[in-house]
């Protein structure tokens, strides 16, 4: 089944060089998408003056945990090809949602 899943990280690093590491992170998860079948449309958005970045994409995976075990193990192929560490952000900082991809609407409040 493929589901929808958004990962918030925060970046650690200095703001004025952080557009130009979103750029060379976006580089990274597309060429990974071209060797990780389960993994397809990866996207950003961030908001330049926090450094909060939205890393969506969509996971092939048997259920919601194993979807974002597949996003976590991608984001941080990602980031380790740009040359960033990992440690401890997936827990210290990180937010995800998962649901599935056709389903998505789920994962924004209903007003």
């Amino acid at each position: 089944m493929k589901y929808l899943t958004i990962q918030q990280i925060q970046y650690g690093g200095d703001l004025e060089r952080f557009d130009e590491r979103l750029d060379e992170l976006m580089t990274a998860l597309l060429d990974l998408e071209d060797t990780d079948p389960a993994i397809e449309d990866p996207d950003l958005a961030a908001t330049l003056a926090t450094g909060i970045v939205d890393v969506q994409m969509v996971a092939e995976a048997d259920d919601p945990a194993d979807a974002m075990v597949r996003a976590l193990c991608f984001l941080r192929s990602a980031l380790h090809t740009i040359g960033d560490a990992t440690p401890g952000w997936e827990t210290q900082r990180a937010v995800m949602h998962v649901a599935p991809a056709d389903a998505a609407d789920r994962l924004t409040p209903s007003v």
